[in-house]
């Protein structure tokens, strides 16, 4: 679940608006382990009173994976636009209830350029590059490169205490069966150099705002995440989804 959670959801704007008019929303995935139903995740955007926004993320295992991995996982990115570059203040990561916490707070201070990280340990700084972004919120300005009609994105976050660049690229397009039915996406990969085992895959439907549905990530040892949307709320489903086809049994019922 750690490994989903670090890269998971791309959440993306819909088509033609500017950033600044993302609407408040909030979904919900199935998430999967090896294809047996492990646990859900939910994201939520919503306004601040002073016109900041606040993103969340929160994931948590569920059924007999309860038992394995009982950590809640949340992620909350404070962000304010800058023109219309998107500009984080402040992202936290907690993960609590397993074995091991963890905790990370990052503070970006753009007056001085400075990026304050505290991990309960050893608090540390960093230099912040131009356009640096956290994890969850340069998901956001994907979905403006998206809607720009980019073919190829490559961001500076601040991850895990350090500086990395994450890129990301257009493969092609699918259909994709999720419980809401089936909708066409556009795949994406995140591409790692070298030998690196770990892949993210991402499927985001152009009818749904470049929302993603459908998310596959396969760890080091080779564990196969997937995450797909069921539930959505502030982007219009209506007539977005194909119903997936009923199939009759031998003995004429009818399989769902």
């Amino acid at each position: 679940m750690k490994g989903l959670v670090s890269t998971l959801f791309l959440l993306l704007l819909p088509f033609g608006i500017l950033a600044q008019e993302i609407p408040d929303f909030s979904a919900n995935y199935l998430v999967k382990l090896n294809g047996l139903q492990a646990g859900e995740l939910k994201r939520r955007l919503t306004t601040n009173a002073d016109g900041s926004r606040q993103f969340k993320s929160a994931t948590k295992a569920k059924g007999i994976f309860s038992f394995f991995k009982p950590d809640l996982v949340e992620e909350t990115s404070t962000w304010q636009f800058l023109g219309s570059q998107i500009r984080p203040q402040h992202y936290l990561y907690e993960r609590t209830g397993g074995k091991k916490d963890k905790y990370m707070s990052l503070q970006f201070d753009w007056p001085t350029n400075q990026l304050y990280i505290d991990d309960k340990k050893q608090p540390w700084q960093l230099k912040l590059e131009h356009g640096t972004l956290d994890k969850l919120v340069y998901q956001l300005a994907l979905m403006s490169d998206l809607a720009d009609e980019k073919t190829a994105f490559n961001y500076r976050i601040a991850d895990g205490g350090k500086l990395k660049s994450y890129d990301i690229r257009i493969v092609d397009k699918e259909i994709v069966t999720t419980p809401l039915g089936k909708i066409e996406a556009i795949k994406l990969i995140r591409y790692r150099e070298g030998e690196n085992k770990r892949q993210t895959t991402l499927w985001c439907a152009p009818q749904l705002n470049y929302l993603p549905v459908k998310l596959e990530h396969t760890e080091k040892g080779g564990s196969v995440f997937t995450a797909l949307l069921r539930r959505l709320k502030g982007i219009p489903t209506d007539d977005v989804f194909i119903p997936v086809q009923s199939k009759p049994s031998s003995y004429g019922q009818v399989i769902h």
